[in-house]
């Protein structure tokens, strides 16, 4: 009877471990149950709370859910903490929380802490694993994540550049609705960098952005419909969309809308409509809108002529490197034009303009070494900034070059290219550098074979097809 007593006590005490057993785990099926029950109210409530600014509240809540595991709601208290919404802001805590949410592979919390290992906030900097959270995200389809790898990819960031691969990630983030993707897949298109130019591509992506309020695709709908790029050219169309985009402070549209004012396309030309946009365009920066604005002030267009306030407008565009405008303060130095006049300040902006590309600014270079002015003379550099302005179809500077090259000054004598050169300044619409130039190159031509002047004929021609296609 004692051996029978002890075995049935084990009996018993086998059920009853597995009953425990059996009891613990649907204990905690029903925890989860009631906890995921309640998180479906609950978890509502709080994001209505963020709609309506009520930080507070809804930092109550979802911290009480993120202590709990839900990877939901850890990721909103890392976005509270990180924004500083209804606590002190806490990149730390912000950084650890998504890292709770990562862990659990929820891609929001991937792409939130791949952003603050992309800016270095909570975590120190690092692209490559902001690249590998990215990728894990974008694998489950996070449409930011998918943006932010066509981003890198574009621009060559923590990844070799490659504009086909961020063209693809752009394409995926822009059909899911990313605004910023679709204009930047937008101009993609329309710049043809990725190797598939398409116009009716790009004016349908900045269509979409543009809906979801983008300034800067709005504008470039009115850029595209005032050249009739992708859509049929409207200038009245392009107008009521760089006012669109003007409105919500784009500088280059407030620029185009008062071009339009002032041109009178697609509007009524009208100039005292014109120049608050431009003087809106030129105070935030934009150097096209100084330089343009000291033109008007230059020449008293649509406001007092004043010498002084036009240098300094062109002035501010001069300083952003902004070649017309270099070549104004240039100008105005040179000629002693509301400023004292001094050519070693004019060589300079000159030069700067000329670095930049500007041929007249070339020419001005060519011709101040030429005649040491400002600067000492120096005929091997006045040729090569007349080479320059000359290659851009600069006719004076064609006539110089080609009179350099027939007399062999700071360039070795050349009748072929002297020849070609002074061709060019023959077709000249300035009357005076026509005749001279086509008389210098008649003269030239009598020592000169039949055979080398069909060889300067023909490098005028080739020099002439470049210059013009870049116009």
């Amino acid at each position: 009877m004692k051996k029978k007593w002890i075995g049935c006590f084990f009996l018993i005490f086998l059920l009853g471990g597995a009953v425990s057993a059996f009891s613990s785990e649907a204990s905690n099926k029903n925890i989860q149950y009631f906890q995921e029950k309640a998180a479906e109210k609950k978890l509502p409530e709080a994001y209505i709370a963020v709609k309506n600014k009520e930080y507070a509240k809804a930092l109550e809540i979802y911290k009480h859910y993120a202590a709990l595991g839900m990877p939901l709601a850890q990721y909103m208290v890392a976005y509270l903490y990180q924004n500083g919404f209804g606590i002190t802001k806490n990149n730390d805590i912000a950084a650890a929380w998504y890292s709770k949410a990562n862990a659990q592979a929820f891609p929001p919390g991937q792409f939130g802490l791949g952003m603050m290992y992309y800016h270095g906030v909570g975590v120190s900097q690092g692209l490559t694993e902001a690249i590998a959270l990215f990728n894990q995200a974008a694998l489950n389809h996070h449409r930011l994540a998918e943006y932010m790898l066509g981003y890198l990819y574009a621009h060559g960031y923590g990844v070799t550049q490659n504009l086909a691969t961020a063209l693809d990630w752009y394409t995926k983030a822009a059909t899911q609705g990313v605004m910023q993707a679709q204009y930047n897949l937008g101009l993609l298109y329309y710049s043809g960098q990725a190797g598939n130019k398409d116009d009716a591509k790009a004016f349908n992506w900045f269509s979409l952005a543009a809906e979801q309020g983008s300034a800067k695709a709005k504008f470039m709908l009115g850029l595209m419909s005032s050249l009739g790029q992708g859509v049929a050219l409207d200038k009245s169309r392009a107008f009521t969309q760089y006012k669109e985009a003007a409105e919500k402070d784009l500088a280059v549209a407030q620029y185009n809308l008062g071009i339009s004012y002032y041109n009178g396309h697609g509007t009524p030309a009208n100039l005292s409509l014109a120049l608050p946009f431009l003087i809106k365009a030129a105070n935030q920066g934009l150097p096209r809108a100084q330089y343009f604005l000291g033109y008007l002030t230059f020449n008293g267009i649509g406001v007092a002529k004043n010498l002084q306030q036009a240098l300094e407008w062109y002035m501010k565009a001069a300083q952003q490197n902004f070649a017309e405008a270099q070549f104004a303060v240039g100008y105005l130095f040179h000629n002693g034009m509301g400023v004292t006049k001094d050519d070693r300040e004019a060589f300079i902006w000159y030069l700067a303009a000329a670095k930049e590309g500007s041929a007249n600014a070339q020419y001005m270079v060519g011709l101040f070494y030429q005649q040491g002015i400002g600067v000492p003379a120096n005929v091997q550099l006045a040729a090569y900034w007349y080479g320059k302005a000359a290659e851009q179809g600069m006719d004076n500077a064609q006539m110089l070059l080609g009179v350099m090259y027939a007399q062999g000054q700071g360039i070795p004598k050349d009748s072929k290219l002297a020849y070609t050169w002074l061709n060019l300044a023959s077709t000249s619409s300035n009357n005076e550098v026509r005749d001279a130039a086509a008389k210098l190159r008649d003269e030239l031509a009598k020592s000169m074979s039949a055979d080398e002047i069909n060889a300067a004929k023909q490098q005028s021609q080739n020099y002439f097809n470049k210059y013009s296609s870049q116009k």
